[in-house]
This record gives C-alpha cells, sequence and structure tokens, in this order.
C-alpha cells in the first residue's frame, strides 16, 4: 500500500472514530473534540478488523459527505463509510448487521494478535448492546431526508457498531502497544471522560 493510501486510510479511520466524538451540547467540556489533533492511530495501532482496501474504496466514495455530517447538529447521521463497508462485507442488510458473522471477521482479524482477543470480544458484545440501547435514536437517523445536494441517506447501525469498536479498543489499548506521550495521554483522557456515540 502506498503512503497516500496509508494516509487516506488513517484518515477513514480517524473520521469513523472522531464522529464518535462529536456531542451537541454546546456547554459539554467534550463539544470541541479532543484537546489534541493527533491521530489515535499513532497512539495505539489497534488491527484492522475491516479490510483496508475496502475501507479506502468507501472513504473514497463517501469521505467528504461524511465530514460535512459530522458537523450538523440534530440526529445523528448514518455513516455511508461504515455501511459501505458492511455492504461490501455481506455484513449489512435492511437495517441489520449479522451480529455473528461480523463477530467471527472481527475475531479472526485478531487471531494472530493475542493480546487483543478477549478485547474485541468483548467490545463486540458492548457494541451491540449499546446499538440496542440506542435503537430509538437509531432508527431516526434512519429516516432523515437529505439536507444538502448528493447527500445519501445511510442506516446508522453500521457507523454506530464500527465508531463504538474503534473508540473501545482504543480506550483500552494494551499498555504494551499504546505510545506514551502528551498527545496521546491527552487523547485518551478525553475518551475517558467523553461519551463515545
Amino acid at each position: 500500500m502506498g503512503q497516500e493510501r496509508r494516509v487516506m486510510l488513517k484518515l477513514a479511520l480517524w473520521l469513523l472514530t472522531s464522529g464518535a466524538m462529536v456531542v451537541k451540547a454546546a456547554d459539554n467540556p467534550c463539544a470541541a473534540g479532543p484537546p489534541v489533533d493527533t491521530n489515535p492511530a499513532e497512539c495505539c495501532p489497534t488491527p484492522m478488523l475491516m479490510d483496508g482496501t475496502i475501507m479506502m474504496d468507501c472513504y473514497q466514495k463517501y469521505g467528504e459527505q461524511t465530514k460535512k455530517q459530522l458537523q450538523m447538529e440534530g440526529i445523528p447521521r448514518g455513516c455511508c463509510i461504515a455501511e459501505c463497508a458492511m455492504n461490501a462485507t455481506n455484513m449489512y442488510a435492511d437495517g441489520m448487521l449479522k451480529r455473528d458473522d461480523l463477530s467471527k471477521m472481527f475475531m479472526d482479524a485478531v487471531k494472530d494478535k493475542p493480546e487483543w482477543m478477549s478485547l474485541v470480544r468483548d467490545a463486540t458484545n458492548a457494541c451491540f448492546e449499546l446499538a440496542e440501547k440506542k435503537k430509538d435514536e437509531i432508527e431516526a437517523g434512519a429516516k432523515l431526508e437529505p439536507s444538502f445536494e448528493g447527500e445519501k441517506i445511510c442506516h446508522p447501525i453500521s457507523g454506530t457498531v464500527l465508531r463504538c469498536m474503534g473508540m473501545m479498543m482504543f480506550a483500552q489499548c494494551p499498555a504494551s502497544i499504546f505510545n506514551v506521550n502528551d498527545n496521546c495521554n491527552k487523547l485518551r483522557e478525553y475518551g475517558s471522560m467523553c461519551p463515545m456515540i
């Protein structure tokens, strides 16, 4: 993979995880976003749970739209990058994720990384539980109308689960992997006090 593709892939992953940090309340200390512009992947090189080529293709299709949507107020919009990736792996159909198949795909992605296996298994369960708790908000997001020309409305379930996975893996990054420095420590502290989704 060329340097430009690696940079684009990191940006796509950052968009997926940073979207989880957007909070609407103006007086909330989390509303301004992370206090540093460090990419989470520089602090904790989390394993890729989805095929990098698929993620790149989906980012190229929907990256600009996703950036615009992250700035919008109101009901959270679905992440088309995430839905595109789930469609490409046959993990999504009609507003539902194939939980068992997705769990297997995530576990297969870390089968050679024992330090991540229990973390990924637990995060998968927690993220599906979170999606269940947010079911009404997710359904409301799926029924939104386009708000700018060319906007595609995607079902929020894929983005909810992928963002949650990224945030949980970062928050629980094994100590042996986490890059300890001021920016990374600030990013981890921010992630621990601000809501994931």
